[in-house]
């Protein structure tokens, strides 16, 4: 959702003043943001379920080769159980956004 016309002279107005009055402190605003801040809550939320998920089969597969009942589990856990919570979350999340109606 862009701004009005209006709106938007004032902001570009009030950039130019900022940049004329304290040009250290305009180029400071104007950098860009790093990568992960530039992308989407949705696409962050997803890089970090597929990761758990890599996490846990690691962990399984480390289990196994070791012979290890306590490492299956865990892995098995982190696996099954941190995308459910993720999701849930996510869910909550959306729900509590939209507006009553």
């Amino acid at each position: 959702m862009g701004l009005a016309e209006d709106e938007q002279r004032e902001l570009d107005a009030i950039e130019r003043r900022l940049a004329e009055d304290d040009p250290k402190f305009a180029s400071k605003l104007v950098r860009t943001p790093p990568p992960h801040h530039r992308l989407p809550p949705r696409v962050l939320k997803l890089i970090s379920l597929l990761l758990i998920y890599v996490v846990g089969l690691v962990v399984v597969i480390t289990g196994v080769s070791l012979s290890s009942l306590v490492l299956i589990a865990l892995g098995a856990a982190v696996t099954a159980v941190s995308p459910v919570i993720i999701v849930v979350q996510t869910w909550r999340t959306r729900r509590n956004d939209e507006p009553s109606g």
